[in-house]
């Protein structure tokens, strides 16, 4: 009934088009957090979920106007075309630049809150820096900055990795391997949350409003099979298909700018093809099924090269969580800590008291384990104690 209204008041209220995103943003705060409690079930999350989505969806397109759906498509309606239009159509609206403001305004009131609500000035800081970056880094440089024609040149510009702005051409080297050195550096120094809880739009979108959605860890079947740090089977062998399926293309992308190869699925070159179909089609897709999959998908099934990567060297540097006395965590009797974590670590408890601290493969450094902590026990060690240990050096 929603999506019906506000297909109506896209079509012929302009002003509708920013405002709406924003009265669902303040109805999820009030309705979906308080009065309905989003987190006690799966069903009203699903339907809450889908229901914003669709009207987003919908608002774009009207903002895009049918007409530029012509230019994705490849080939008349007919037969197997149909299904690959409606593929490259939904990948269109869901990067466009109107998609991700409409979205953003949407879940930008849920996670102001949150900001607002949160207690620690560590994760406060976080959190304001995942808005900012979502704002500035995700969708005003890249779409209407004066310099969006070389924002692509420059490193650390391809957040999404290979496939963000265009295929593998030598022009564009730079800007694409200097943006995996970048990247590789900060996640080892400041670990895997520097993307995948601050720099990626996935964050953005799932630690506001849809931060209660990780209680579906624990209460969906498919949630619970990714508890604890343990890298599961499905990880292991989901990873390592994504990773060969995208340096395979990526070098047929490069052959391609050089002449050697002619090789493109439905039109795009491979990189951009296998790069849009995970982060503007399937990644929304765990993202509305989230009551059914678990919270944060993209990290615990290893679906996202991209963050793949930035865990990967993040698990390499020394970022980790400590504990100030493990005595404090053995008669702990609630582990709001482990309850806290939105990919579901279930298991720091057992490390800080074993081994004073906890360092995990899939650990995002969220902060809503230090958050919920109610002994203001747990803090977070990274790459700063370098910095310590020069500053201490230069000072003897």
């Amino acid at each position: 009934m929603l999506t019906a209204i506000s297909w109506t008041l896209y079509s012929f209220l302009p002003y509708w088009q920013l405002m709406l995103p924003l009265l669902y943003g303040v109805y999820f705060v009030t309705g979906g957090r308080v009065m309905t409690r989003l987190n006690s079930s799966a069903k009203v999350s699903l339907i809450l979920l889908l229901e914003g989505f669709v009207s987003i969806f919908l608002a774009s397109l009207v903002i895009m106007g049918p007409s530029s759906i012509s230019n994705v498509v490849i080939g008349p309606w007919v037969g197997i075309n149909i299904l690959w239009n409606l593929l490259l159509s939904f990948e269109a609206i869901a990067s466009s630049p109107s998609f991700m403001v409409l979205i953003g305004l949407w879940l930008g009131v849920p996670l102001t809150w949150r900001i607002i609500k949160t207690k620690r000035t560590g994760n406060k800081v976080r959190l304001s820096l995942m808005f900012t970056s979502y704002w500035i880094y995700s969708i005003y440089l890249p779409f209407f900055s004066p310099f969006q024609s070389i924002f692509p040149k420059i490193p650390y510009s391809w957040f999404n990795g290979f496939g963000t702005f265009g295929p593998v051409t030598p022009s564009l080297f730079t800007g694409i391997l200097g943006t995996y050195a970048v990247t590789a550096l900060l996640s080892y120094l400041f670990g895997g949350r520097q993307i995948c809880s601050v720099t990626c739009t996935a964050p953005y979108m799932l630690q506001g409003f849809h931060d209660g959605l990780k209680t579906f860890n624990r209460t969906s079947a498919l949630g619970r099979k990714t508890l604890t740090s343990r890298l599961s089977p499905v990880f292991k062998i989901t990873s390592i298909l994504v990773w060969t399926n995208l340096m395979i293309f990526a070098i047929l992308s490069y052959l391609n700018q050089v002449h050697l190869t002619n090789f493109y699925i439905l039109d795009n070159d491979p990189t951009v093809f296998l790069t849009s179909l995970y982060f503007n089609f399937t990644w929304y897709i765990q993202f509305i099924l989230a009551p059914l999959l678990g919270d944060y998908s993209c990290v615990t099934n290893g679906l996202c090269a991209w963050g793949t990567f930035n865990l990967f060297f993040g698990y390499l540097g020394p970022f980790k969580l400590k504990v100030r006395d493990p005595t404090t965590c053995l008669q702990c009797r609630t582990v709001d800590c482990a309850k806290a974590c939105p990919v579901g670590l279930t298991d720091m408890r057992a490390s800080f008291i074993k081994k004073q601290e906890f360092k995990a493969f899939k650990c995002i450094g969220a902060g809503g384990c230090i958050e919920a902590c109610p002994h203001d026990n747990i803090f977070i060690e990274d790459g700063r104690v370098y910095l310590k240990k020069i500053v201490q050096w230069w000072n003897k």
